[in-house]
């Protein structure tokens, strides 16, 4: 009995210690495992991010290279209309010489000259004067873009920086998971058969003990019939003694009468002989 509860014990003892190494494994493995997700889902995130940042910064490339083009266009425009402008203010100074030493007639053909050069004049400053707005908006605009082009380009480098650290961690937590993931497995077998053993153990010494009890019982029931024969016989005994007792007592008792009726009789006849011989004694008289 003590060898048995002293092996179940034991049993019950290294299954506690199986179930703490399998629920420290499954602890690191559950922390391994949710790194592995936190890299795989971060290297997810990333190239999603990656390829966000790549097109979007694509695009502010073609929307920049664009933009240089038109203020390349709007440059060359502005150089033609200036050359224009300065073509046409030649031939007003040109047309004004002219009026100035010719006849009447052709002092009014240059007056017209005049008019159409002016008008030609105003409308090519008017174009210049929007080209150079319309340079100044593109320089704000190309301004911009190359600013969002290199915060795009330093965001994209940070992303590029990031992946091979989130790399190793997931070969390390998936290394880790190749490791724990047997010796988990392996524990929770060794704890299910621990288990299995320390239910049979305790099945064993559950019989064992009941026999115990029941041989116990046995024997409690044993000293109690015992007992009550013990008290049954004390029982009868001193119901005999009463009975002797009251049987010697009804003898004296019986004894006590008989002597007092002897004693009674024997003091009648003293009497009647007493009183015989007083009636003889008269009688002589």
């Amino acid at each position: 009995m003590t060898s048995l509860a002293a092996i179940a014990k034991s049993y019950k003892t290294k299954k506690a210690e199986v179930t703490k190494l399998r629920r420290k494994g499954q602890n690191k493995l559950k922390e391994v495992l949710s790194q592995k997700r936190r890299s795989s889902s971060g290297l997810a995130s990333l190239e999603r991010k990656k390829e966000a940042t790549a097109r979007q910064r694509d695009h502010v490339i073609q929307l920049l290279t664009q933009s240089l083009a038109q203020r390349e266009s709007l440059a060359r425009l502005k150089t033609a209309a200036e050359e224009r402008l300065r073509q046409e203010q030649d031939a007003k100074d040109q047309t004004k010489q002219q009026s100035e030493y010719g006849g009447p007639e052709e002092k009014a053909a240059s007056v017209e000259r005049l008019k159409l050069i002016d008008y030609k004049i105003s409308e090519l400053r008017a174009q210049i004067r929007e080209r150079e707005l319309a340079e100044a908006r593109l320089v704000s605009t190309i301004e911009n873009y190359e600013k969002e082009k290199a915060q795009l380009d330093k965001k994209l480098r940070k992303q590029i920086h990031e992946k091979p650290s989130l790399v190793e961690q997931l070969k390390t937590s998936t290394k880790a998971e190749a490791t724990l993931r047997p010796r988990v497995q392996s524990l929770v077998k060794r704890e299910a058969q621990a288990g299995k053993t320390l239910v049979v153990m305790q099945r064993k010494l559950a019989l064992v003990q009941k026999r115990i009890a029941q041989l116990a019982a046995k024997r409690r029931k044993a000293k109690r019939k015992a007992k009550r024969k013990v008290r049954k016989a004390k029982r009868k005994i001193a119901k005999r003694r009463i009975k002797t007792r009251i049987r010697k007592a009804a003898k004296r008792k019986r004894a006590i009468k008989r002597k007092a009726k002897t004693r009674t009789r024997k003091l009648r006849k003293r009497v009647r002989k007493a009183r015989r011989k007083k009636s003889k004694s008269r009688r002589r008289k």
